[in-house]
């Protein structure tokens, strides 16, 4: 979790900066994607960002700080082992009971019309996700462990199109979707669908 602790603190030390940038809060929708569609179900989730850049910048660049808990598609899930006494195939199961989420984004974002009250927005973060999960194993006369708090992570690419629309000059709100596409990390093939709505606050 060192990883996370770091970037709080970063994200502590930029928020009492109120010098220049922006803060941003969005509520949005994580959908697991391809593989992990499987075993999860779509979940709200939250996230927290500061940005560099004023209201009229093309270019703004920020970190973000997400949670998402996502619960499983079902109750329990077939599984088998090979060993035992016999050294063969044995029937067993998997069970899990907590799925959560720490996304930790480096964002990249370029606003086509800044001057504009409504305008296009493309991105492409960079996301480092901690995923912690708790789960029952067993398998017939070989296998019966309860695993807590067992720590993954991956790192993916998230690219995003949306659209923001500016009150004034201290209040833009925001919406968009995007894919967060893993390509290494202890948890393999792990992709999310992303939509989300939020507003930003810039500082004078």
């Amino acid at each position: 979790m060192k990883p996370l602790l770091r970037f709080t603190l970063l994200f502590i030390f930029l928020s009492f900066n109120k010098s220049y940038g922006q803060y941003e809060f969005n509520l949005g929708y994580m959908a697991p994607s391809g593989d992990i569609s499987y075993l999860l179900k779509p979940a709200p989730s939250f996230e927290f960002v500061f940005h560099t850049g004023d209201v009229d910048s093309h270019y703004h660049f920020g970190f973000s700080l997400g949670y998402c808990s996502l619960s499983t598609t079902q109750d329990t899930f077939r599984t088998y082992a090979v060993g035992g006494p016999t050294g063969g195939v044995l029937p067993g199961y998997e069970v899990i009971h907590k799925y959560e989420v720490v996304p930790i984004g480096m964002r990249n974002e370029f606003i086509l019309f800044p001057e504009k009250k409504l305008s296009p927005v493309l991105a492409l973060d960079l996301v480092f996700n901690i995923i912690s999960i708790d789960e029952d194993d067993y398998a017939e006369t070989f296998i019966q462990s309860s695993e807590t708090g067992d720590t993954y992570w991956s790192l993916a690419i998230l690219p995003r199109f949306g659209a923001q629309y500016k009150l004034n000059d201290n209040i833009v709100f925001t919406a968009g979707f995007g894919r967060s596409m893993s390509f290494t990390g202890t948890v393999e093939n792990d992709a999310y669908w992303k939509t989300y709505i939020g507003i930003k606050y810039y500082i004078d």
